[in-house]
């Protein structure tokens, strides 16, 4: 992976277009306490700042949106999403193979996508090439799906034995993607995700685990802390090339918030994410971070929609005050937003048609984290523009 340079400096010809569009928002709240139509002083004063620093990798996660064997990662979908992503002006994608835990508190083997239309080996070169061969940066992102409802910061065990069983199978599954990426040039990879009862219990496990990875992979690597707890909590940053932290603080609690209190929200969290970025002497990447296109998505970005209506200017107005206040953060160095699918069309279909989808509460629809076909878009594209190559 190339040497560490940070640095986002969006042109400040840009950022008055940025504050003209964060001068409204229909159906999404107000824009400043005194309920008028345009920012206070103070907040035209901070939107109008460019960042500081400029981004290396301007990044999404590109997800394995089917199983079918024709629109995932092996699937010859992935050439025409990845040409539309590039007009966003990306240059670096995660890529994201799932394992499987039924239960959080059983210590089971982590078994390898072997079957066709999965996030299998021979999918993940597909997609590993198609980025490449657009000069884009890939992050190895190997993540664990969980059973029942859980989610990864559910994972734990009651002895000592289950403990060291459940470190032994999840550094076997590791260890395989370590070689892949080894393999296959890929330049970072992020060796586990909101994994916090394991990180912050058993600190001295993954210690153990970035020793034998760097043993097989010569590449960067980071950890994708879950935000809060465990992302300030985790005592062996300076053991990995970068800080990573999953970054959906909220940005206010008030449902009709202004774009100062959001860009005061984005601005305290990466503040603080930057602080312990310089704590461990490394650059921050911002592994995910998102907001659905839903009403008041500031407040729990992490959240299911659930029956919140769908807004894409809140979507918007969080993207711009994260963008906004990223100057606040000149340790940044990647960003990979959460996400963009593997094949085009994904998640625009009308919500009511999944619901008896399994995957309907994971962001489908017009209320998902896709910013694809959104006003939220032309945020994006403009702030990533305005990174130098």
């Amino acid at each position: 992976m190339p040497t560490l340079t940070h640095l986002i400096a969006l042109p400040s010809l840009l950022w008055p277009a940025l504050l003209v569009t964060l001068t409204g928002c229909s159906g999404c709240g107000t824009t400043n306490a005194s309920q008028g139509g345009s920012p206070s002083q103070a907040a035209a004063e901070r939107f109008s700042r460019s960042p500081s620093d400029t981004l290396t990798y301007r990044g999404f996660t590109f997800a394995h949106e089917a199983y079918d064997g024709k629109r995932g990662y092996g699937g010859a979908s992935v050439g025409p999403s990845m040409d539309s992503l590039a007009s966003l002006h990306v240059n670096a994608v995660a890529l994201v193979p799932y394992t499987f835990m039924r239960e959080p508190d059983v210590p089971v083997e982590l078994p390898i996508a072997e079957r066709l239309g999965m996030e299998t080996d021979t999918a993940l070169v597909h997609s590993t090439r198609e980025a490449h061969a657009r000069g884009w940066t890939v992050m190895l992102k190997p993540q664990i799906w969980l059973g029942g409802g859980h989610w990864p910061g559910d994972v734990a065990f009651d002895t000592n034995e289950e403990w060291e069983a459940w470190f032994q199978h999840y550094s076997d599954w590791m260890l395989h993607y370590a070689r892949f990426a080894e393999r296959h040039n890929i330049a970072a990879l992020c060796i586990g995700t909101e994994l916090g009862q394991t990180t912050l219990q058993h600190p001295e496990f993954w210690r153990k685990l970035i020793k034998d990875v760097r043993e097989v992979y010569s590449g960067k690597l980071t950890y994708a802390a879950n935000w809060g707890e465990e992302f300030e909590g985790i005592t062996f940053w300076s053991e990995l090339d970068a800080v990573g932290c999953n970054g959906y603080y909220p940005l206010s609690q008030n449902p009709q918030a202004t774009d100062a209190e959001l860009y005061e929200g984005a601005k305290q969290w990466l503040m603080k994410a930057n602080n312990i970025a310089a704590g461990a002497q490394r650059p921050l990447w911002l592994t995910e971070i998102g907001y659905r296109s839903v009403r008041a998505s500031w407040i729990e970005p992490h959240a299911a929609p659930n029956r919140r209506e769908v807004s894409e200017s809140c979507q918007r107005r969080s993207f711009e005050a994260l963008f906004a206040a990223t100057a606040e953060a000149p340790l940044l160095e990647g960003m990979f937003i959460w996400k963009w699918p593997s094949y085009l069309g994904h998640g625009y279909q009308p919500l009511g048609k999944l619901q008896d989808s399994e995957r309907a509460q994971e962001g489908e629809g017009p209320k998902g984290y896709a910013p694809g076909g959104k006003e939220a878009a032309e945020v994006v594209k403009r702030y990533y523009a305005g990174a130098r190559l």
